[in-house]
C-alpha cells in the first residue's frame, strides 16, 4: 500500500533528503523530567507523543552522558563516614525464571551504592552480579573519589572484605552492620517485607572504627528514593529494563538527578551543594544540557589518602596507621662539617662549659613515638 504524496512530502527537505530526528530542547526536557520521577517508557510515549524507540535511544544517550558527568565532578571528597550497600533489580527475567531450556540475557542485577553520610551524596556506583569481580572494580572507584581515610560500614557481604582489602590498603576504618529481621506473618508478606528485627551485630573488621558510626540506615533510605526516581528498580511492575546498558543508563540518570536537582529534606540543599561540588540547585533543563555535552574522558584515578605511613600487621590481621604527625627529626641550629672535611682543629678537645645550675624541674614533655622510618 502506497501513501499519499501529502502524508510524506513534509517529511523531505527541500531537496536535502529527509530531516534528520533531532528532539527539541523542550521535548528532551519534558521526557527526562517524565523518566526521574519513575514514569515507564509506555507512559512518556503516550504523554510526549515521542516514539518509543527515540525515548529509549534518547534516555540511553542522557545516561551515559550523566555517567561521564558523575565521572569529572564528584571526585576529591572528604567524606568522613561512609555507607555501602546493594539494591536488587533484574534484566529481561529473574534468575529464578532461567533455565537450560529457555536461558535469559542477564537475569538479576544489583546495583552497589556508596553514601555519604554527611552530604547525604551518593559518591560511587556499580552494575553488575552481586560477585567478588563487580565488588572489586565498586570499591576501586570509590577509593579514586575520596582524599581521606573514611570510616566504611556495610552489610554482611563476604565480598567487601577482600575488596576493601586490596582498593584502600589500610586507608580506611572498616566495620559491618549485620541485621537480622524475623519472618513477617502478615497475609500481605509478599508485598510487605519483614521489619521486626531480631538483632542487629556490629563488627570491627579493618583498622580502628568508631561504633557510635556504624550504621547503613542512609544508605538503606537512600535505595527507597531510588525506587521513586528510577522505574527500572520498582517491585511488581512492567517497567524493568530489557538491557544491560539501558539499565546502566537509567541508574547513571537517577544518581545524577539525585545528586544535582533534588533538594534533601534534612540538609534543605542538594547532596551535590552540601559536597561542596556545585553552588546552586540544578534543575532538569541544566541535568539534560550538561549530560548531553559532557565529552568522553577517562574515570577519576586514586590519589594519596591524607594520612601518615601504613605498614601491614602480620597474620594477615589488618593495617598498622600512623594517625598523628611526630613531626620531623629534631635538626641541630648549627650545620655540622661533613667527615671528610674536619680538620686538626675539629680533634682538639673542646673546654668544659661553665657550671650552670641545674634547671628546675617542670612538666614532663610527651615525645611522638615513631613507629615508621623515613623512607616509608
Amino acid at each position: 500500500m502506497h501513501l499519499a504524496r501529502a502524508s510524506w512530502a513534509p517529511l523531505l527537505g527541500r531537496g536535502k533528503g529527509p530531516v534528520p530526528n533531532v528532539l527539541p530542547m523542550e521535548t528532551r526536557v519534558r521526557i527526562a523530567s517524565a523518566l526521574v520521577e519513575g514514569t515507564s517508557v509506555r507512559a512518556v510515549e503516550r504523554q510526549t507523543g515521542v516514539a518509543k524507540s527515540t525515548i529509549l535511544r534518547f534516555a540511553v544517550e542522557l545516561g551515559e552522558g550523566c555517567a561521564r558527568l558523575h565521572n569529572r565532578l564528584v571526585q576529591g571528597l572528604c567524606e568522613p563516614d561512609i555507607e555501602l550497600d546493594e539494591q536488587r533489580s533484574f534484566i529481561a527475567k529473574k534468575d529464578k525464571r532461567v533455565t537450560a531450556e529457555d536461558p535469559a540475557e542477564y537475569g538479576d542485577v544489583f546495583t552497589f551504592t556508596a553514601f555519604a553520610r554527611r552530604s547525604k551524596l551518593v559518591i560511587s556506583y556499580a552494575v553488575g552480579k552481586r560477585d567478588q569481580a563487580t565488588t572489586d572494580a565498586f570499591l576501586a572507584d570509590l577509593r579514586a573519589r575520596v582524599l581521606v581515610v573514611p570510616q566504611i560500614t556495610s552489610d554482611g557481604l563476604a565480598v567487601y572484605v577482600p575488596a576493601i582489602d586490596a582498593s584502600f590498603r589500610g586507608c580506611a576504618d572498616y566495620a559491618m552492620v549485620i541485621k537480622e529481621y524475623g519472618y513477617n506473618k502478615s497475609p500481605d508478606h509478599k508485598y510487605e517485607p519483614a521489619r521486626d528485627a531480631r538483632f542487629i551485630r556490629k563488627t570491627a573488621v579493618f583498622g580502628a572504627p568508631d561504633p557510635k558510626r556504624m550504621s547503613t540506615s542512609g544508605v538503606e533510605r537512600y535505595r527507597l528514593t531510588a525506587r521513586h526516581i528510577n522505574g527500572c528498580k520498582r517491585r511488581l511492575a512492567l517497567s524493568f529494563s530489557k538491557s544491560l546498558r539501558s539499565h546502566s543508563a537509567a541508574v547513571a540518570l537517577s544518581v545524577a538527578t539525585y545528586n544535582l536537582t533534588r533538594v534533601h529534606a534534612s540538609l534543605r540543599v542538594s547532596p551535590a551543594m552540601a559536597a561542596g561540588i556545585v553552588a546552586e540547585l540544578w534543575s532538569v533543563e541544566d541535568l539534560v544540557r550538561a549530560a548531553l555535552a559532557e565529552p568522553a574522558a577517562a574515570p577519576p584515578v586514586p590519589q594519596p589518602a591524607q594520612t601518615g605511613p601504613v605498614r601491614q600487621l602480620p597474620g594477615g590481621k589488618g593495617w598498622l596507621r600512623l594517625v598523628s604527625g611526630g613531626g620531623t627529626p629534631s635538626t641541630p641550629s648549627t650545620p655540622q662539617p661533613p667527615p671528610a672535611a674536619r680538620t686538626a682543629a675539629h680533634l682538639e678537645p673542646e673546654p668544659p662549659p661553665p657550671s650552670e645550675p641545674p634547671p628546675a624541674p617542670g612538666p614532663r614533655r610527651m615525645v611522638q613515638l615513631r613507629l615508621f622510618s623515613e623512607s616509608e
